[in-house]
């Protein structure tokens, strides 16, 4: 044998016995790299909260990771990982413990979604895997894909209540009615209701409530106000619901200074062989007048008194009353009332003659008003009927004379 070759041999012996003893430090220090096809750490499920979620709702995503090995022993998981496309990690678990064979851990882990599509996300296990004998096997990576499908949240916007204010002429120091129109246009009844009306002046009973408005229903409400200065007045209102929840409306007024025009008159009338006293108060100002109390007096005889409980603005109102005797000479006549905060009061000073009126002579009614002694344009009564027969029969003799 040549020299070349006994050297190579005995540096192949050298080679075998340097590899000899690296594999013995090696086991001497009790830690193997077995091969995958020793390894019985899996992720053997997954399950997922919702798999079509929408955008910004949480979604739990639960791995069960389990130990399948026949063999004595363990494994420590270390961290289990949870990430998302064009997000990376989202959520994460740490030193979850020591599972045995056969044994399993489920590890929640939560994340969200800023857009919508399909998602792919990715669960990864690490720990080590420790065998009776003590020798313990890192394990890298167990990966485990899970895909779900995010959408956009379905646009079924809550309908609001809507509100309608509505008023009638409005004069400072009177009252007057408000209207406020509640309506549900939701498909849901609304509940817990109150509702609040405000206003430059003076709102009587400010806060109505009530527990439910069914679905696209409506109701009114009606308030008393009384403004106080003129011109333009604001009236706020305000619905509270569904314990929290609120609208709230507003509607400008104009306010007309308080104009007081009352009127007081009587009348005798013959109605069916009786003698009756009318009284008529008539109002033309703009604000209505109420607790009209009338009284009065002819000579040293005291008229019946009678009362009306409202006249409205620009309205007439008549009262009649029975009497046993009849009513001639001059009647002094007046009216209390109140209008706005305030009292007030009118009389008149009237002429009552003695009622001649038959049922024959009045038509329908029976009555004719004979409060003055004039008649039509100033002319007395007997006097405008005797004109006007003249002047029927001028006309029928120039007809007849036409006619010829």
């Amino acid at each position: 044998m040549s020299q070349s070759v006994r050297y190579g041999l005995s540096q192949l012996r050298v080679v075998f016995v340097v590899g000899l003893l690296c594999c013995s430090l090696i086991a001497g220090a009790g830690l193997t790299t077995a091969s995958s096809s020793n390894v019985y750490v899996t992720v053997s499920d997954v399950t997922v909260s919702n798999d079509e979620p929408t955008t910004d709702e949480a979604v739990t995503v639960t791995p069960t990771v389990s130990l399948s090995s026949q063999k004595d022993g363990g494994f420590e998981i270390t961290q289990v990982i949870l990430t998302a496309p064009d997000q990376g990690r989202v959520d994460e678990a740490d030193d979850l413990g020591v599972i045995g064979s056969g044994e399993s851990i489920d590890v929640p882990l939560q994340t969200t979604f800023d857009t919508a599509g399909e998602k792919r996300l990715v669960v990864t296990v690490r720990g080590v895997r420790t065998d009776a004998n003590g020798s313990t096997q890192k394990i890298g990576v167990i990966e485990r894909p899970v895909y779900v499908s995010v959408s956009e949240p379905s646009s079924n916007p809550v309908t609001e209540p809507q509100l309608q204010i509505t008023t009638d002429r409005a004069v400072a120091g009177s009252d007057v009615p408000v209207t406020v129109t509640v309506s549900n246009g939701d498909d849901n009844a609304l509940t817990d209701l109150a509702l609040r009306l405000e206003s430059d002046g003076t709102v009587e009973d400010p806060t109505r409530v009530w527990p439910t408005l069914g679905a696209r229903n409506m109701t009114t409400v009606e308030f008393n106000v009384q403004p106080e200065n003129v011109g333009s007045n604001s009236l706020e209102t305000t619905l509270e619901y569904n314990s929290g929840s609120h609208v709230t409306a507003t509607q400008s007024m104009q306010v007309e200074p308080l104009r007081e025009d009352v009127d007081l008159y009587a009348f005798a009338l013959e109605r069916n062989g009786s003698t009756v006293l009318q009284y008529r108060v008539t109002n033309r100002g703009n604000a209505p007048i109420d607790d009209v109390s009338i009284s009065g007096q002819t000579n040293d005889t005291q008229l019946p008194s009678a009362t009306i409980e409202t006249v409205d603005a620009t309205s007439a109102q008549t009262v009649t009353i029975p009497v046993n005797d009849a009513l001639v000479g001059t009647a002094q006549i007046e009216a209390m009332y109140t209008v706005g905060d305030r009292t007030a009061q009118t009389g008149q000073s009237i002429n009552i003659t003695e009622p001649t009126a038959t049922k024959s002579e009045t038509g329908t009614n029976g009555e004719q008003s004979i409060t003055t002694a004039g008649g039509l344009g100033g002319l007395p009564f007997a006097g405008v009927g005797i004109a006007l027969i003249g002047l029927v029969s001028v006309g029928l003799v120039g007809y007849r004379q036409w006619d010829r």
